[in-house]
């Protein structure tokens, strides 16, 4: 590996979440705080929510570290419980009981018993959920239940449910009022920021026994933080990719060239990364020209003559119709409530000379209902209907 080669005493980028190596930015200390301070107190359930990859997986793991000091820590780090025995049979694991082929009733009571028979100096247990948003209906009502064990008043779980934001509409479910309504304390993991980014990097090779000027550039670190798009998971992988890239053409430190090489490999991946871009700055706009207007009039044969070129920025010519088909024109206009008419001509009919034939010896164009034509027809068939109306 690579950590030798720049001086470190360990991977500061680890695939595995490290609970020591939790980089706190922005307002994650206050909403972890607050939710220890729930947990502790014994208050209500936590709920700790997040996109995938936002670091929920290591506070959960830290949480559950520094709070064993009163209780008993249990960290679940998989969601997927379709039946409460599975629920059972996991937290007695994770106790240490062992337990046989004991159908539900018989399992509840184990945990139960498992649970009160903590030692006096523990004031219960930690039950933390990981992925709890891939728990079924029938789970979270089992864990409502487990909250209800209690000792001389004080309870015995304190229950901390961590998940993917369908965590939220899953308690909000009709259902689970009785889960939902103990909530007393939430928190929401948002994307870092770039210069959280750039800090959570320096802060990882800090703890990792790492100069970060020795380790990336200046420009390699904030090409990881754009490209990167404040995910914790992202940073961590394309940031080690790099580092391997550097170790492997021995270069310390790494540049935005062995993050573009690292970035390049990591796009067959299922992760998302932002496209790199060369200037960040502010790019003035410049006035492009004026796209020339389209005119159409009427021809002798009904035909319509384009006329291309005119300044699209002049004002509508608001002179008034001089042809009957500038009046149909004019009163589609002022029928549909816009000063501008949007006609879109689907059919056309183009006759070319035959090759090497001189244009005066070419055929006449054949008949054809241009569109000034059937506009005229239209109004035609209006007078008509109207005439019509009037004899009887």
């Amino acid at each position: 590996m690579y950590e030798s080669f720049y001086k470190l005493a360990h991977a500061p980028f680890p695939a595995s979440p490290d609970p020591s190596s939790l980089v706190i930015y922005g307002d994650l200390g206050t909403q972890l705080g607050e939710l220890a301070g729930c947990l502790t107190s014994g208050q209500g359930i936590a709920v700790l929510t997040g996109p995938a990859g936002s670091g929920k997986t290591i506070c959960t793991l830290a949480m559950t570290r520094d709070l064993t000091s009163s209780l008993v820590g249990l960290c679940l780090r998989t969601g997927q419980f379709d039946q409460p025995r599975e629920l059972h049979k996991a937290i007695l694991h994770a106790l240490g009981h062992p337990f046989t082929q004991q159908d539900d009733q018989d399992l509840r009571l184990a945990v139960a018993d498992a649970i009160l028979g903590l030692p006096d100096h523990k004031d219960g247990v930690l039950l933390a959920v990981d992925e709890a948003h891939r728990l079924a209906i029938p789970v979270l009502e089992e864990l409502r239940g487990l909250t209800n064990l209690d000792s001389n008043g004080r309870p015995l779980v304190r229950l901390l449910l961590t998940g993917q934001s369908e965590l939220e509409e899953r308690l909000a479910d009709p259902k689970l009022d009785g889960l939902y309504q103990r909530v007393r304390a939430q928190a929401c993991l948002q994307p870092l920021t770039r210069a959280e980014s750039q800090n959570y990097l320096t802060s990882r090779i800090r703890f990792a026994g790492g100069d970060p000027e020795q380790v990336m550039t200046t420009e390699a670190v904030e090409l990881l933080a754009i490209v990167c798009d404040g995910s914790p998971r992202c940073l961590n992988h394309l940031a080690d990719a790099s580092l391997q890239r550097g170790a492997w053409a021995a270069a310390a430190p790494i540049t935005r060239g062995e993050v573009l090489d690292a970035l390049t490999q990591s796009r067959r991946l299922p992760l998302r990364f932002n496209e790199p871009t060369r200037n960040t700055g502010e790019h003035q706009a410049t006035d492009l020209p004026p796209r020339p207007s389209v005119e159409m009039r009427e021809t002798v044969d009904g035909f319509c003559s384009v006329e291309v070129g005119a300044d699209s920025r002049q004002p509508p010519d608001t002179t008034p119709p001089q042809t009957k088909s500038d009046e149909i024109a004019w009163d589609l206009a002022a029928t549909s409530g816009s000063d501008k008419t949007s006609v879109e001509v689907t059919e056309y009919d183009v006759v070319l000379p035959e090759p090497n034939t001189a244009h005066a010896d070419h055929e006449p164009p054949r008949p054809h209902t241009g569109l000034f034509s059937r506009l005229r027809r239209a109004a035609t068939r209006t007078t008509d209907t109207d005439t019509d109306t009037d004899r009887d």
